[in-house]
């Protein structure tokens, strides 16, 4: 009895286990909706993996799922293709049976190169053995018409847009670079790596280049990129079965005489791809200076053809196309010549100098002295060499014409403009002064306005502009006062936020921008002190004074509008004052360094000491801004650094008279 009912109790089992499977068997059964739309949704949201469970198997002795998989993946990545739509599928009454199904519908695609669509059919099929509805997939139901050919993508960039001067002259411009490297198989590695010196590599970095996994005989194998190898090196190459070949690269015409203001282009960084639009790995960019500045304009178009090709390479199908285009040219208002003029003749120095039309605050020159090659950096600087330049006492890396810096005595030009401005000051009245130094009463302690030129005697403002007296414009100034001064200081420009073509540092009276302290006040007042001015700010309210009154905003755009900053700085009647002074300059002060036949020559000397205490003696930084008062077309400034032991503020107008002595040559 209890064997029977055992036996009766597995039958149960078994009756409950079939009607289960057979439930379930239905519900793992796909429909031919569940298919078509568990299909289109992982299509749609780029699920390539979740694909291939729904391809059947005829398609399956085809493709495998990694041939699904990656070739969906990779199109979608080519093609930068962000969001999918299928929509309108309808099942369509051709080719249709009982185990066959076609439904069509549109595809839509938001590429990187624009939207993309097509008309999108899936062909579905049933399985009688596992009773489910498959895809039969083919290429073209990741993109209609790719069937067995592959997507081409080309893409292509124009021309970068050259940087010229005033006249149309190149100062950057598309040229090319060498290369210098070996074919494989035919030269001995002993022989490049006796070059070590010649190409200035380590023969470790050197034998990594041999090391790398993808050269075989026959290919050229480039070792090193430079802007030009010298005819020595050429020579020895050679001798050791190297070749030197020549590729698209930018140039700079005056090389070292205009990095500060150019700057140079390299390869894009993965930061900078992130951070711009359409830069791709290898495309040139700005990296500092105009080229950094002016990249929007100066950057070519990329150009691009996207097309399906058949297995020849024979294009079947243009999807996208765009035809390149080049950047824009930059026109600035330099002048080549005298650019280089000026760095030719202070390479040797540091400091700056800078050119300006006073007409209309045309910059002509901006030169900042020393400074390295933009193709150091261009063709890639070792560690070692880079540290040298950083340490350099001498700052090569600094651009020194657009920073604040202290503007020494040429800073009395200014205070005069504002004491002659000013009520109750006579420009004619004397001060009797006398000796080296001088404190306005005993509160002053141990410190005292000192001067450069010891001449005893009566100083009006003239006498004081030509021999650069320090007492004169320190007591001038505690008469007129703080508060008279610091707004004619800010009546001239300085603290004025520059909104210009080219950025220029801003300039301020002191750290605090107020004056609390007399002898702060003497210092400000003689160019020492905390004031700070740029070379371009000082050179452009120098143009006012020969231009009628006017300082206009610099700038270095031809394109960029003339505009006037400051109106009638002074009235005529005191620029034309000024001008004498800046006469007698030359004529009475420094003759011998700066008075030529060829031209009448006048300017203001300045020197601004840097030293920690009054009773140390610091380095000095020589000035000069001068002008030709037959033409009146071209202001110029220019510092020098470390001149204690040159002959002082004489050694810079020198220099200056040298520039002109060059330029009048040419």
């Amino acid at each position: 009895m209890k064997k029977r009912i055992a036996w009766v109790g597995l039958a149960v089992v078994v009756i409950v286990a079939a009607v289960f499977f057979l439930i379930n068997s239905d519900l793992l059964q796909k429909s031919e909706d569940e298919t078509l739309n568990g299909f289109t949704e992982a299509f749609q949201d780029q699920n390539f993996g979740g694909l291939y469970g729904f391809v059947s198997e005829d398609a399956k002795n085809t493709y495998s799922e990694e041939d699904v998989v990656n070739r969906n993946e990779q199109i979608f990545n080519d093609l930068g293709i962000k969001n999918v739509k299928l929509e309108n599928l309808q099942e369509s009454e051709e080719d249709a049976g009982e185990n066959h199904k076609k439904y069509t519908g549109d595809l839509t695609m938001d590429t990187a190169y624009g939207e993309l669509k097509r008309d999108y059919e899936i062909q579905l099929s049933y399985n009688e053995g596992e009773n489910d509805w498959f895809v039969e997939w083919t290429p073209d139901l990741i993109l209609p018409g790719l069937a067995d050919n592959q997507l081409k993508i080309n893409s292509f960039t124009g021309a970068r847009g050259e940087i010229l001067d005033k006249d149309g002259e190149q100062l950057a411009f598309n040229g090319v670079k060498e290369i210098v490297g070996y074919t494989a198989g035919t030269t001995d590695e002993a022989d490049i790596l006796s070059l070590s010196e010649e190409l200035e590599m380590s023969e470790e970095s050197l034998q990594s280049v041999f090391d790398q996994e993808w050269i075989s005989d026959g290919m050229f194998v480039a070792i090193k990129d430079a802007h030009r190898f010298t005819e020595e090196k050429k020579q020895k190459f050679s001798e050791n079965g190297l070749s030197v070949t020549e590729s698209p690269a930018r140039e700079y015409a005056l090389d070292n005489a205009t990095y500060h203001l150019l700057g140079h282009v390299g390869e894009v960084t993965q930061e900078e791809m992130e951070a711009g639009e359409g830069y791709q790995a290898g495309d040139i960019i700005g990296k500092r200076g105009l080229e950094k500045l002016y990249e929007e304009k100066l950057r070519p178009e990329r150009g691009y053809n996207i097309s399906v090709v058949d297995q020849n390479g024979e294009e079947v199908e243009s999807l996208f196309s765009k035809e390149a285009g080049d950047g824009e040219d930059v026109e600035l208002t330099i002048d080549k010549e005298v650019q280089q003029t000026i760095y030719s003749n202070l390479e040797e120095d540091s400091g700056a100098s800078v050119a300006m039309d006073p007409a209309n605050g045309d910059m002509l020159a901006t030169v900042s002295y020393p400074s390295p090659s933009p193709y150091d950096f261009m063709f890639g600087i070792s560690q070692a060499d880079y540290e040298s330049l950083n340490e350099d006492e001498d700052n090569p890396l600094l651009n020194k014409f657009n920073r604040a810096t202290s503007p020494g005595s040429t800073q009395k030009m200014l205070t005069s403009i504002i004491a002659m401005n000013s009520e109750g000051f006579d420009k004619d009245a004397t001060k009797n002064i006398t000796g080296k130094g001088w404190q306005k009463d005993a509160s002053w302690g141990g410190y005292e306005v000192n001067r450069y030129h010891e001449i005893d005697g009566e100083f009006d403002l003239k006498r004081a502009l030509i021999f650069s007296d320090n007492i004169y414009m320190a007591q001038t100034t505690l008469d007129m006062g703080a508060e008279t001064f610091v707004q004619g200081m800010k009546d001239l420009g300085i603290g004025h936020v520059y909104d210009t073509d080219y950025p220029i540092y801003t300039s301020q009276v002191s750290n605090a921008g107020t004056i609390d302290s007399d002898i702060l006040l003497a210092d400000t007042a003689y160019g020492q002190g905390e004031l700070m001015i740029s070379p371009i700010q000082i050179t452009s309210i120098y143009g006012g004074i020969i231009n009628g009154g006017d300082v206009y905003i610099p700038h270095i755009l031809k394109e960029s509008e003339e505009k006037v900053q400051i109106e009638n700085i002074t009235e005529q009647a005191n620029l034309d004052y000024l001008e004498e002074a800046m006469r007698a300059v030359v004529t009475e002060n420094h003759p011998d360094d700066t008075e030529r036949d060829y031209a009448e020559f006048a300017g203001k000397t300045g020197t601004s000491e840097n030293k920690v205490s009054q009773d140390t003696r610091g380095s000095e930084t020589g000035w000069f801004i001068g002008y030709d008062q037959n033409k009146k077309d071209m202001i110029m400034s220019l510092y020098v650094e470390d001149v204690e032991d040159r002959g002082m503020s004489e050694y810079t107008a020198g220099k200056f008279a040298e520039i002109h002595d060059d330029l009048n040559e040419e």
